[in-house]
């Protein structure tokens, strides 16, 4: 490695860093397990959003069916054209934001009760529908966020346990090494001197 001090300032330099690395491992350890659990949580949650959406679409599927049979096809309202609101309300999991959940808004006209009572039902399962779709997409896209972070968080335990600690233990122990050489030499060299002075 280099730039790093030489000598005891040296070690004593790459004994704090691999104090350091360790440290910095073990927390991104601890992350990656609270993340880990996160993740699991989400993917659980988009499996059950994902049936109840599902569910939701054939009772939608239902309730259109009987209206026009009931109604006619005259009853079917055609698009009016307005905008529904969708708002994503976003949290944070150990650092990482992710959808929390989506709110639906029906566009404003679409509030009117158009049809009059044959409508109301099939209106209220599209409702729920749309609803079901929103919280399935929040927990499908907080689950691929959180995805991601861990694979970044694996990468960086990974970079750290392979390469920085092992790279600064190495270094650690040319460092040691030398300081060893340094003392054998200076103790034979203080041998030498001693023996010379001695009658």
């Amino acid at each position: 490695m280099s730039g790093e001090p030489q000598g005891r300032a040296g070690r004593l330099w790459l004994r704090q860093r691999i104090e350091l690395a360790e440290s910095a491992a073990e927390l991104l350890q601890r992350k990656l397990s609270i993340l880990l659990d996160e993740r699991d949580r989400m993917r659980l949650l988009a499996a059950r959003t994902e049936k109840e959406w599902h569910r939701r679409c054939a009772e939608t599927d239902e309730a259109l069916l009987r209206t026009a049979l009931l109604g006619g096809r005259r009853v079917l309202p055609p698009a009016s054209g307005g905008l529904a609101k969708v708002t994503v309300e976003h949290t944070e999991s150990m650092g990482v934001s992710h959808p929390a959940r989506v709110v639906f808004e029906p566009p404003a006209d679409a509030v009117r009760a158009l049809g009059g009572t044959v409508l109301a039902p099939a209106r209220r399962a599209c409702r729920a529908a749309l609803e079901a779709a929103c919280a399935h997409a929040a927990a499908t896209a907080a689950a691929a966020v959180l995805d991601a972070e861990v694979a970044a968080t694996r990468q960086r335990v990974r970079a750290i346990e392979r390469r920085r600690l092992p790279a600064l233990r190495a270094a650690l122990t040319r460092i040691e090494f030398a300081l060893e050489e340094r003392e054998r030499e200076d103790g034979a060299r203080l041998r030498r001197l001693s023996r010379r002075e001695c009658p």
